[in-house]
């Protein structure tokens, strides 16, 4: 939560940016465009005046496009600078304070919950709450969709976060987030464990794009430009799944 107050400003940039120039911007806005394909296809199942919930909205960006295409949607974010900032771009749009792993609805509350790039910031055990609670305030019929990160990802972040949390343990070093990583098969193991039968497991952004824009923004989207319509291709592929830099997980209660 520190971390997001930190940078709140940071995120509302990055999606201003998107209005701009495109998804194509930076990395975090070429992989939440994929991300988003697989959302609104979800979501459009379940037809307008569905009631979602996004678990940790962040500035609300997104409930704005879910608003926007009818939906019943209620936020819930809790750090607070984040809050401020959704609450402010979505006037007439119920956001509260709370965390995933706690959260303050009734169960059977919702047709869709989504939780993207949240369950990452959380240690196993705060992501088996997560998960929990999730499926709780699920209706029946209802679907979950949450993004996670793979560990055996081609572009190798599981080792530039190992690097980065070794640099950051040495005295006066910088304080970092979490990073959890896993893999398809194992959540799709754990999800049948607490009695999920239908469970998809999808990877986006197969291709090491996110390192051209590491190192310029300019080559970043240029490379993108040429490779994308071939990530998109591969990404397609089932075997590509654990070696994708995001992991979507579809779950139908």
């Amino acid at each position: 939560m520190e971390k997001h107050d930190r940078e709140a400003s940071d995120f509302d940039k990055e999606y201003q940016t998107l209005a701009v120039e495109g998804y194509l911007a930076t990395a975090f806005l070429l992989g939440r465009e994929k991300i988003d394909r697989i959302l609104y296809r979800e979501l459009d199942r379940h037809g307008g005046g569905a009631r979602v919930l996004d678990a940790g909205c962040g500035t609300g960006s997104q409930l704005a496009e879910i608003a926007g295409r009818g939906f019943d949607v209620v936020g819930l974010e809790p750090a607070i600078e984040m809050r401020r900032i959704a609450i402010k771009a979505n006037p007439g749009v119920e956001i509260g304070s709370g965390s995933i792993t706690a959260m303050p609805f009734p169960d059977a509350s919702f047709d869709v919950v989504i939780a993207l790039e949240v369950l990452r910031y959380l240690p196993e055990t705060d992501n088996d709450l997560a998960w929990k609670e999730m499926l709780r305030v699920l209706r029946p019929g209802g679907t979950l969709i949450v993004t996670l990160v793979n560990r055996w990802a081609i572009d190798g972040y599981v080792i530039h976060e190992w690097i980065q949390t070794r640099r950051a343990s040495r005295p006066g070093g910088p304080r970092r987030a979490h990073c959890e990583f896993t893999t398809p098969g194992r959540i799709r193991r754990y999800l049948t464990g607490l009695g999920v039968t239908e469970v998809k497991t999808l990877g986006r952004l197969v291709l090491p794009l996110r390192w051209a824009y590491k190192i310029d923004q300019r080559l970043g989207q240029k490379m993108a430009r040429l490779l994308n319509p071939l990530d998109d291709l591969i990404s397609q592929i089932p075997a590509t799944t654990p070696l994708a830099g995001h992991l979507v997980v579809v779950v139908r209660q």
